[in-house]
């Protein structure tokens, strides 16, 4: 009994791991995308509160030059960040965030589905894939504008 309830740990474990790594490739190609104009010099991703979340979105992106990942706890914080990643656990912070980083050029990026609440994107698992929504007013609030290739790969709302 054991070995089964270890065996399935490590296969919702590894399932977790893989998805994330998926998240990880999403937003990397949400800043080639996404015209972002305060984007000089790189690109950083900012994680709300989650550091075990920003240590493994850092991970599986650490091959990929001009993106640095860091846990965030305040709007401010927020404000200094290309993209704003918000996990599940963290979900009810999610209308506050929007409402003060109104027309600020920060991607808020939600790990459940939220679009319809008002995230700009959110992931959303299909059957066994992982694909994103757009939200396409709250997108157009942020001051952001996705590019036609990126809106045609998401599911729009």
């Amino acid at each position: 009994m054991f070995l089964v309830v270890g065996m399935l740990c490590t296969i919702q474990a590894q399932a977790q791991i893989s998805t994330r790594k998926l998240e990880a490739i999403y937003l990397y190609n949400f800043t080639k995308y996404i015209n972002f104009q305060k984007a000089s010099d790189g690109y950083t991703i900012g994680v709300l509160q989650e550091k075990g979340v920003a240590n493994e979105l850092q991970d599986n992106l650490q091959n990929k030059g001009g993106v640095q990942v860091k846990t965030i706890s305040t709007a401010a914080e927020a404000e200094g960040c290309h993209i704003v990643y918000i996990p599940k656990t963290e979900s009810s912070q999610l209308s506050g965030l929007v409402a003060q980083l109104e027309k600020s050029e920060v991607l808020i990026v939600t790990e459940e589905d939220l679009a319809k609440e008002g995230a700009p994107v959110s992931f959303v698992v299909e059957g066994s894939k992982l694909r994103f929504k757009i939200n396409q007013l709250a997108l157009e609030q942020t001051g952001l504008k996705a590019s036609g290739s990126l809106l045609n790969l998401a599911i729009l709302i």
